[in-house]
């Protein structure tokens, strides 16, 4: 791709959450080629094969484990793009699927985050970067589960940036708008088009688009509490 997220020393791991979706994928191939990345998934392991990678099968309806052994003493980005969306509406919606969607969306981060945070702090530096959606902000049709729990990563956005900029600690979101991976690429043809509709330009984005994004949080000491938007502008 061309594209180099940052040139870091040895001492830094990234911790990369969904990393079987399609997003996900890309970006811990990007990632590997230099760094070490413990790559967290549900269900699907991704079938990149890499010594930097050390896969972590998680379930993310449960309590969460993740051996401290694999990041201590190391400067951590986590890289959190694990997303379930389930689209009906709200009087078909079972508390069961209302449930689970919130789990593995908003309180997996949590339970992630109560893992690492201590680690940064100890570190005095740290990553947090989020993945919203324009999609599950705008709060389409359907979308009830989805959207509260996108809507809820911005507010552990804000909470987050607040209370540990002290240790050199950041936390920041990033809103996609339509990329040509995962969610988007699993719609019908009718369904994709009516949604380039609402991009000036037509076209779906390039994932090196998120990754010079992600470039730009992890080498910025003062960006801290932002929500990026990366969507041809919607």
């Amino acid at each position: 791709m061309g594209v180099s997220i940052i040139k870091m020393e040895k001492d830094y791991i990234i911790i990369l959450s969904g990393a079987s979706g399609g997003i996900g994928r890309e970006l811990l191939k990007h990632y590997s080629k230099n760094y070490k990345v413990i790559a967290l998934y549900n269900n699907n392991k991704p079938k990149i094969v890499n010594i930097n990678i050390e896969y972590l099968k998680i379930n993310f309806l449960k309590k969460i484990k993740i051996k401290k052994k694999g990041f201590k003493n190391k400067k951590i980005i986590f890289v959190n793009l694990a997303s379930k969306k389930t689209d009906k509406l709200l009087i078909n919606y079972s508390f069961a699927e209302w449930k689970n969607t919130l789990q593995v969306n908003v309180s997996s981060v949590f339970l992630i985050l109560k893992i690492l945070i201590p680690e940064m702090i100890k570190n005095r530096w740290g990553r947090i970067i989020n993945f919203s959606s324009t999609d599950g902000l705008n709060g389409d049709i359907g979308t009830i589960a989805y959207s509260s729990s996108k809507h809820a990563l911005h507010g552990i956005n804000n909470v987050i940036s607040k209370e540990y900029a002290k240790f050199g600690i950041t936390s920041n979101i990033l809103i996609l708008g339509n990329f040509n991976y995962g969610m988007f690429k699993k719609l019908n043809s009718l369904k994709q088009a009516q949604l380039l509709k609402k991009v000036p330009s037509g076209k779906t984005g390039s994932i090196n688009n998120i990754i010079n994004a992600l470039d730009f949080i992890t080498k910025s000491n003062y960006l801290n509490g932002s929500e990026i938007n990366i969507d041809g502008g919607i």
